[in-house]
């Protein structure tokens, strides 16, 4: 009698165990439902250079993010880092899922944290590549770069490709090393390079050309002209789930002119790019860091 009890909760008991874990089972399905849920409607970040002011940037990258999010399906949002090295952090930890990234800061990510996934390059009036300018006022009296020896030098941010690193490289080239200098600074972005060479506070900075175009007619005069260095690059972090990269690269390699011109005047295309594009800016790079300047 008492045998028989004992069985039938024991049934009761196993029943209910079996509900409790199929609740169990159900809730965590449920769950993991909301989260994936919740991660469909993160807005994924697009993170870019702050080489202009963080409103020109949002102006200027508006319609490729609104197109970006149309066509891969999920919103996208810009957001302007900081400074250079936080882009290079942020970046290189997957803490973004897309990036538009200079090529100097690109290769020293690589070198820090490993490649990620490359989705193209844009491309300026049919070329993938773009040129710098080392600029200076017509009263300044340069007339070759080995003139600024005991000149004051303003450069942009230490990581910006042609507001630094390759105009240092120049200079190193041309003889003068950064002792040589009467001084120099790192202003941050190439903007208030220019502005700081207006101003007469510097003889000469290094911007990109795109900046000395929009500037010269205000008194600026070119010194010398950088080496061609592959354009900025789109790129995709390890956060990005799989095909979201495929949506998203297939999306820049169609993306209208208007989206395009809005980044940058006369950009035409996002191209194909590769790490060995940036072998030149690597030795240079190299070279730098074997000066003790880089």
């Amino acid at each position: 009698m008492n045998d028989g009890h004992h069985s039938v909760g024991r049934r009761r008991f196993a029943t209910w165990g079996l509900g409790l874990a199929g609740t169990i089972a159900l809730g965590s399905l449920a769950a993991t439902r909301r989260v994936q849920a919740a991660e469909h409607r993160r807005p994924l970040t697009l993170a870019v250079l702050p080489y202009l002011s963080a409103t020109e940037l949002h102006t200027r990258f508006q319609p490729l993010v609104a197109w970006l999010g149309e066509e891969i399906g999920h919103p996208v949002e810009l957001m302007v880092a900081p400074d250079y090295e936080t882009m290079v952090s942020m970046v290189g930890l997957d803490a973004v899922d897309l990036a538009y990234i200079g090529p100097a800061p690109f290769v020293r990510m690589v070198e820090r944290h490993g490649p990620k996934t490359l989705l193209g390059r844009l491309s300026i009036g049919g070329r993938p590549t773009f040129t710098g300018v080392i600029v200076t006022r017509p009263d300044a009296g340069l007339n070759a770069v080995s003139d600024l020896r005991g000149k004051r030098f303003a450069f942009g941010d230490r990581l910006s490709t042609m507001s630094h690193l390759i105009p240092h490289h120049m200079l190193i080239e041309a003889g003068v090393r950064l002792r040589d200098l009467r001084g120099h600074a790192f202003l941050g972005s190439h903007v208030n390079v220019v502005q700081a060479v207006l101003a007469g506070e510097f003889d000469a900075g290094a911007v990109k050309e795109e900046v000395f175009t929009k500037y010269r007619d205000g008194g600026l005069q070119m010194l010398a002209r950088t080496p061609p260095i592959s354009q900025q690059v789109f790129l995709a972090t390890a956060r990005l789930a799989p095909e979201l990269v495929a949506a998203a690269g297939a999306a820049l390699t169609r993306a209208p002119d208007a989206a395009l011109t809005s980044i940058q005047p006369g950009a035409d295309a996002v191209t194909p790019v590769t790490l060995d594009d940036f072998d030149t800016l690597r030795r240079i790079l190299a070279e730098l860091d074997a000066a003790g300047e880089g």
